[in-house]
């Protein structure tokens, strides 16, 4: 079939949407969300999105780590299918890629990026036409403006758009009046100091900030349980330990940078709503990860599997609002966001996918969740997520060839499995986990 009969044979499948929009809020906590229960009023934006919007209250990221993520965001697969999880990781070439799918068919298809780990020498503008990573990473302010003129200037055929920003990443003291909307501008503790050295805070583990980031780091790669920096102040003396003032500094910097970015957020709406494109798009919200915001005292991404880390906002608005308001409480992975946008556009699957599509619960049409949410990390770790609790396992990553054997024998809440949550969901969680490394 010709490109121009691809196109007509979506423009004229019913209820096609003229256009797919993207919006990752990278590093945004699910708990920081009005409509997800948090009482501060951070997000009058994104809950009014929501309100016109299918909400999935527990969908959770397949990594903790931004490239990771959004390559399997962007292929529907686990990143350990994709590339080893170390610092070489690129996208494969030639790998099927939701842009790819949209571009096959004919759509026009642009990426508004905050470069970081999203920046085109990662491969993730495979099947892009448009791929602008010069945003170093900047906010959705600055994307969104740039996708808002893209649109001004596109061709009048269908469009795929993703728009991403650092708005809560871990440079998260905000102009004035979002940096200290929740914090003590006056404040002059150690708490204070990290918020306002950009990526400080990033260096601390088990409750205390390291100098020496090189260090921690290699030894979270080369030691099995120095996850969480198990035993900081042995292996560095120098490292600063934090008061319970100092992480409640930090964590009210953090929700600073959450207003930033919902008013951010709401600039770009309402750049969609001057266009007149609410009434013909699909608009999808999400995060790639979270932040551990003192949980074991880390305040960072990369050291855990927690819901803290995992657990991300997932908003999908249809066209007009359609089901706007209604909420799913069944288990998703952002694995299953690329199958939905595919299917909603009348679009083939993607090759090799280990994502579903959502669009049955997007239409109360008998959907059910997941039984486990899967999720993968660079530092020898892997988590599987159920209804009740998490099983995760340290210290054998996913590359390990003995890993499935292992974990297979191994006790529950020993040196390698840790349980959160209700134990009666241990060996179900075990066997999906020794299932995912086979």
């Amino acid at each position: 079939m010709t490109v121009a009969l691809l196109l007509l044979a979506a423009c004229s499948a019913p209820d096609t949407p003229t256009g797919v929009i993207f919006v990752s809020l990278d590093t945004l906590r699910a708990d920081r969300l009005g409509t997800l229960g948090n009482p501060r009023g951070l997000t009058p934006n994104l809950d009014r999105f929501a309100a016109e919007s299918v909400t999935f209250e527990r969908a959770y990221a397949q990594a903790n780590e931004t490239l990771y993520s959004h390559a399997s965001l962007f292929t529907a697969r686990y990143p350990s299918r994709l590339a080893p999880l170390d610092r070489n990781f690129r996208l494969p070439a030639e790998t099927p890629t939701l842009a790819g799918g949209f571009a096959a068919a004919g759509w026009e298809t642009a990426a508004f990026v905050a470069g970081g780990h999203l920046s085109a020498v990662f491969g993730l503008g495979e099947g892009f036409r448009t791929y602008d990573d010069t945003a170093a990473f900047g906010s959705i302010r600055e994307t969104g403006t740039a996708a808002l003129a893209w649109l001004d200037d596109r061709a009048p055929l269908p469009f795929f758009l993703l728009v991403h920003g650092y708005d809560t990443h871990d440079r998260t003291l905000k102009p004035t009046p979002f940096g200290y909307a929740f914090a003590d501008p006056n404040a002059r503790s150690l708490g204070a100091e990290l918020a306002r050295t950009t990526g400080a805070a990033s260096d601390i583990v088990g409750g205390h900030h390291s100098r020496r980031p090189d260090r921690i780091w290699q030894l979270s790669e080369d030691h099995p349980r120095f996850e969480h920096g198990r035993d900081i102040e042995r292996v560095d003396p120098e490292a600063r330990p934090l008061s319970a003032e100092d992480a409640q500094h930090l964590r009210d910097v953090y929700d600073g940078s959450v207003a930033w970015a919902d008013a951010s957020f709401g600039l770009f709406m309402a750049g969609l709503d001057a266009r007149g494109l609410l009434d013909e798009v699909v608009i999808v919200v999400l995060s790639d990860h979270g932040e551990e915001l003192g949980e074991e005292g880390v305040f960072n991404h990369h050291y855990g599997m927690n819901d803290a880390v995992t657990h991300v906002p997932l908003l999908v608005r249809l066209p007009g609002g359609e089901q706007g308001g209604r909420r799913v409480s069944g288990l998703v992975e952002l694995t299953d966001v690329a199958p939905t946008a595919l299917e909603l556009a009348g679009l083939p699957a993607l090759a090799g996918a280990s994502g579903r599509s959502l669009v049955p619960a997007l239409r109360s049409e008998g959907w059910s969740g997941r039984p486990v949410a899967l999720s993968e990390g660079e530092l020898r770790l892997v988590s599987a997520r159920g209804s009740l609790g998490r099983l995760t396992a340290e210290g054998l990553g996913v590359g390990n060839p003995h890993a499935s054997a292992l974990l297979a024998v191994a006790p529950v809440n020993g040196v390698t499995l840790h349980i959160e949550g209700e134990t009666e969901e241990a060996p179900a969680l075990r066997a999906a986990l020794v299932e995912h490394l086979r």
